[in-house]
């Protein structure tokens, strides 16, 4: 039989540039861990969808070797690209109701663009592995079925300065963390694609 999985669980604050304490995390904020691989789970390819000049969701977690879906559900032309050196791509200029699909074979974080509206902005964290969550919006999060090990543990989101530290994860057991995390400023201004 196959060892059990662990579980982490915990929270996650952010202090205040005062150095206190935010009620409540910004978001979004993903925790994640690295050290191992495993395949994405034979689903259906996520979807972005670009609506009201907007990319929905605007963050976009998978595993390296996924694809992502990026469709047009405006009345009006967009451009949807990247020059992240992670998986750079140009998908032209999808009309309404067009949809599009990028492969994103290696782990890293890409920034998303439309040329034609600088507003919009998203991003696609690609991990190396299943091992990951969202930050609930009281801060609480939990990731389930962890192969026991030491890992590396990491927390990312646009509004908080980058997070490491190292996690134990024992066979059938939680592993409890508290993550307090630094506020940063996040600019979405960009370059055109050229």
């Amino acid at each position: 039989a196959a060892a059990a999985g662990g579980e982490i669980r915990g929270t996650v604050i952010v202090s205040a540039p005062d150095g206190g304490v935010e009620a409540t995390p910004p978001q979004p904020i993903v925790v994640y861990l690295t050290g191992f691989r495993q395949p994405p789970l034979p689903d259906a390819p996520p979807v972005v969808a670009q609506k009201d000049k907007t990319f929905i969701p605007d963050l976009m977690v998978i595993v390296a070797g996924q694809s992502v879906q990026f469709t047009n559900d405006d009345p009006f032309v967009h451009n949807v690209f990247s020059t992240s050196t992670a998986r750079p791509f140009d998908l032209g200029q999808p009309g309404p109701h067009e949809t599009r699909t990028v492969s994103f074979p290696n782990p890293g974080l890409v920034d998303v663009f439309c040329n034609i509206h600088e507003q919009m902005y998203a991003n696609v964290l690609v991990l190396p592995n299943r091992a990951f969550a969202k930050v609930n919006p009281d801060g609480t999060f939990v990731i389930h079925d962890v192969p026991p090990g030491k890992y590396p543990l990491h927390a990312w989101g646009r509004q908080t300065e980058p997070f490491q530290m190292e996690v134990v994860v024992a066979e059938g057991q939680p592993t409890e963390v508290d993550l307090i995390l630094r506020p940063r400023l996040f600019n979405p201004s960009h370059l055109d694609k050229f």
